[in-house]
């Protein structure tokens, strides 16, 4: 007797499919937050990193690394990076910048001059967070070439960069004490040439009479994306986006406020909200992140902490000074 073979219906194929189709879509969600936790745990060991260079510059010189020198002229960054296995990228690097008009002083020596192109060009792994995604961008600035842009940022305390007061809604917020500051830089008189003023003190851990496990030290900062190069969030060389500020909460619905709108780009794709600053208001960064719910912070005992976009503003705002004199536990955030 001949044996018949029988196949697949049409139906029965498609019922398979569909399983299929369906056991992905479950499964798909998991593998996606199993890939966040690990970029999380990755951007968690970058502050960690980060904050134990922080200690070492401390146990160095006896002070926290200066914030920024001036609009243009170093940050926070460059300091960190013989401590975290960036010696010759440090090395690499002209300090002799300041705000002398015009002169080899000047342009060549901002983080954008032929002086400094080559270290400001690169890009630090330990300044990425791999849940934000933005690796590269247009380049920016002089000779065609690439300025590269990072996601960690410094605490400049709980009201603007500028760390003076601020007025909203006709209430004034005065400035608290931060972990870093502007070290400023010389400036020069326009009818001499003759140089004035000089570099502001920076802070140290004793200057921080808040607490250490109470004082944010660093965040992150979401990387703006624009094609036409614009948003300079991000643009860490650069001194006022290596810095935020705690008046604004994490992940706030509220805008960012640059010295220009013409400084970011939004709406544009995922950019967080931004609008110019005012004379009231200043520049104003909020600490921002990729991740669900929250950003990664690193405290000043070099602990790293997930904080949640609900904390309460006036804890958060109590985080980022450092002599506020406010009363915090460790179950507030």
């Amino acid at each position: 007797m001949a044996r018949h073979r029988r196949g697949f219906t049409l139906i029965e194929l498609l019922v398979v499919i569909a399983i299929i189709g369906v056991l992905i879509a479950l499964l798909l969600p998991a593998v996606q937050s199993a890939r966040e936790a690990a970029r999380r745990a990755q951007c968690t060991n970058n502050l960690k990193q980060i904050g134990l260079a922080m200690h070492n510059y401390h146990d160095s010189t006896n002070s926290l690394p200066p914030g920024m020198k001036g609009c243009c002229w170093g940050t926070w960054l460059l300091f960190t990076m013989p401590y975290l296995e960036q010696q010759n990228l440090y090395n690499a690097y002209n300090f002799d910048g300041n705000n002398v008009i015009g002169g080899d002083a000047d342009g060549p020596l901002r983080y954008v001059g032929d002086k400094n192109i080559t270290v400001t060009s690169s890009r630090v792994a330990a300044y990425l967070c791999p849940s934000d995604g933005t690796d590269s961008r247009p380049g920016y600035g002089a000779l065609g070439l690439q300025v590269s842009t990072h996601n960690y940022v410094v605490n400049f305390g709980n009201t603007n960069v500028q760390q003076g007061p601020i007025t909203l809604a006709g209430l004034t917020y005065n400035f608290a004490g931060a972990p870093f500051n502007d070290i400023g830089s010389p400036q020069a008189d326009i009818s001499t040439g003759a140089l004035q003023g000089g570099v502001k003190s920076t802070q140290n851990f004793a200057s921080i009479r808040d607490g250490l496990s109470n004082t944010l030290l660093t965040s992150e900062l979401v990387i703006g994306e624009s094609a036409t190069n614009v948003d300079l969030r991000g643009f860490s060389w650069w001194a006022y986006s290596a810095s935020f500020v705690g008046n604004i909460g994490p992940n706030s619905t509220l805008p960012d406020l640059m010295q220009s709108a013409g400084y970011c780009n939004y709406p544009f794709a995922l950019n967080p909200p931004c609008a110019a600053g005012t004379s009231e208001t200043g520049i104003q960064l909020a600490a921002r992140s990729r991740h669900p719910g929250g950003v990664n912070v690193g405290m000043g005992d070099g602990s790293v902490k997930f904080v949640k976009n609900s904390i309460n503003l006036q804890i958060w705002r109590a985080l980022s000074s450092s002599k506020g004199g406010e009363v915090i536990s460790a179950d507030q955030f």
